[in-house]
């Protein structure tokens, strides 16, 4: 069996997992929509994304807080194919529930196609960034409680204040400067320069986010995962 059908059946395997994935994106289409920017279950989704990866990356950092990572660099596996492996079963279980999502939203809030077609990649993007986030951030602890009850609330204090809990439009444009800074930012600004068909501003999103999810891989990895 390959590292990704592994890590893929280990994550399966988590009933908290398929709740994130198969249910939890549902109740957030009941969050109505208005006259001036998209609904706002739309931005409050991301933070249902931000969690699910953490929890989806828990199998990388056990195998670290084990010790069982100096055993598999030294194996035929090595680090490289672990973590392609684990990496791929995570993108493609965020990947399942973002289909769920906007499949669902396209059902309910019937927004134009462009807008899913551009929004579907956005999320993927803050996908890939919120699963690297996590193997930084797990990189840090030796203990994953430790590192998941931290993680519980600096995760809300992020989303709260760059705009994915909280329309972008009601924080202070002093404090959209500061929280510009966050990874977490680029998720809701994509989506206001989404709505204004402001193009240029969407693939600046992307490019941080991507730029953020380097970053952070390179972080996690050189702590040996």
């Amino acid at each position: 069996m390959t590292v990704f059908s592994l890590a893929l059946k280990e994550n399966v395997r988590q009933r908290v997992n398929l709740i994130l994935i198969l249910a939890l994106p549902f109740p957030l289409l009941l969050i109505p929509a208005n006259d001036y920017s998209f609904p706002f279950g739309v931005n409050l989704y991301g933070m249902l994304m931000f969690y699910t990866a953490f929890l989806l990356a828990r199998p990388i950092a056990e195998d670290r807080m084990k010790g069982r990572i100096a055993r598999i660099a030294a194996s035929p596996i090595g680090i490289f194919r672990y973590l392609a492996g684990h990496l791929s079963a995570y993108f493609m279980l965020l990947a399942l529930q973002i289909g769920l999502f906007v499949a669902g939203s396209a059902l309910v809030h019937r927004l134009e196609p462009r807008a899913y077609l551009l929004l579907a990649p956005l999320y993927l993007s803050f996908a890939v960034m919120g699963v690297a986030f996590s193997v930084a951030w797990n990189s840090l602890f030796r203990s994953y409680n430790l590192s998941f009850g931290l993680f519980a609330g600096l995760g809300s204090l992020m989303c709260l204040v760059s705009g994915v809990s909280m329309p972008l439009a009601i924080i202070p444009t002093g404090v959209q400067r500061y929280t510009m800074f966050l990874p977490t930012y680029w998720l809701p600004y994509g989506i206001d320069a989404l709505r204004a068909q402001r193009y240029p501003e969407l693939l600046l999103s992307h490019a941080i986010l991507w730029a953020y999810a380097a970053a952070f891989i390179l972080a996690g990895t050189k702590r040996r995962l």
